[in-house]
Parts: C-alpha cells; structure tokens; sequence
C-alpha cells in the first residue's frame, strides 16, 4: 500500500514522530522562525501523522483528501489576493482541526484495542496527546477568526495576530497551556465560543491523561497475571 512504513522503521514510528512533533512545537511558538521553512515543516509534520497513524484504506483515503485540501490552501495563500485571507484561513483552519482530532481518535481506538503495553504505545500515547495540543490550536485559531472579541490577548502579542504565522504561534502555545491547565494570562477567553473551547480542552487534557494512564496501568496488571500462567 503507498504510504506504508519500512517494517524496521514501523517498529519505531511513533518515537519518530514523537520527535518531529517537538521540533515542529518548538518552531510554532518561535515566530522569529522563517514563514517557508516554517510551513514546509509543517507539512512534512502532517504528512508523517498521515502516514503513520491511519492505517485502514478508508481512513487514509479520506483522511488523505482532508490533508491534501489543507495543504493546497496553505500553499495557495502565498499567490491569493489579501481580501481572500480570511476565509482561506477558516477553511485551512477547519479541515486541520478535523484532519488532528481524527488522529487522536484513532490513536486511542488502537491504544485500547492492543494487547500489551511497551515503549511503543507510551510514545505512541504521548504523540496522541501533542497531536491534540495542535488540533486545539487550530480550533482557537478558527474561534479567533469567526470571534475575536471572545479572547483577551496581550498587546505585546496582539501585534502577531493579522499574520497567520503569528497567530498559529499565539494559539499553539494557548492551547498547551489549556490542555495542561496552566492558566497563563497571555491569552484570555472572555466570552463564547472561546470561553467554551477552553473548559473542553481542560477537560480532556485532564481525563486523556487519567484514561490513558488507566489502560497502561491495565495492561501491565493483565501481562503480569498472565506470565505465570505461561509459566
């Protein structure tokens, strides 16, 4: 099938991308970070989710056209004229929001149905946990563009927002400290939807964690109750 891993790679494919998607974290926040190198990376980060977390045919052909869609809006932004920033940026914004919380779907769907814990699943549960820190990111982001009287933002930041690199740096780092229930004050919802996207994204920060932390628990319960039996 196109797109499948190399068997030695697929044995490490979430340590990889567990360290591709901390580059790609690292740079977001960092604005100072050249545009086109910037959206390159993101989109070989994109890629590599699409490649290594949807494996079903089905998955990966819709998941593939979301992506492809995103993409092509993201390079198209370059040539546009600027009255067609705006809804350039919801759609672009729409279809990642979609395109990430499809793959921490999947990636907890699979994590739930493996029988045995390893090194592989933690890193394959954190990749789950960033990916989400992304997608919210996108989700603010769209918030933002539909209602940006529902945040509260620094003025030393607010000056980022008109660039769409700025306000993707803004929102990725609001939204790891929602998910992570910080509370920096950088970045304040002041009414909905905001104010509702951030009681969501505690949430799940804080029973992603708990689940997650319940099914290794589980399953490391559940191996060793089964190795003297084998024995």
């Amino acid at each position: 099938m196109p797109g499948r891993l190399p068997a030695g790679l697929s044995r490490r494919k979430y340590a990889a991308l567990l360290v591709l998607l901390l580059v790609v974290l690292a740079i977001e926040t960092f604005n100072g970070a050249e545009r086109l190198r910037s959206d390159a990376l993101r989109a070989v980060l994109t890629i590599a989710i699409w490649i290594i977390v949807f494996e079903r045919p089905r998955e990966r052909a819709i998941t593939a056209a979301v992506l492809f869609t995103s993409l092509l809006i993201s390079a198209g932004r370059y040539f546009a004229v600027a009255g067609l920033d705006h809804p350039l940026s919801l759609a672009e914004q729409v279809l990642m929001t979609l395109f990430l919380c499809s793959a921490v779907w999947v990636i907890l769907r699979d994590l739930f149905r493996t029988p045995a814990v390893g090194a592989e699943n933690v890193f394959g549960a954190i990749c789950g946990y960033l990916i989400a820190g992304h997608g919210w990111a996108h989700a603010n982001a769209l918030a933002y563009l539909l209602m940006p009287s529902s945040y509260s933002i620094n003025p030393e930041l607010a000056a980022l927002l008109p660039d769409w690199h700025g306000r993707l740096a803004i929102f990725t780092y609001y939204a790891f400290a929602q998910v992570m229930t910080i509370g920096y004050s950088d970045v304040t919802p002041v009414r909905a939807p905001a104010t509702t996207l951030s009681l969501f994204a505690a949430l799940f920060g804080v029973f992603y964690t708990a689940v997650v932390v319940s099914q290794f628990v589980g399953l490391a319960q559940k191996s060793k109750r089964e190795s003297p039996a084998r024995e």
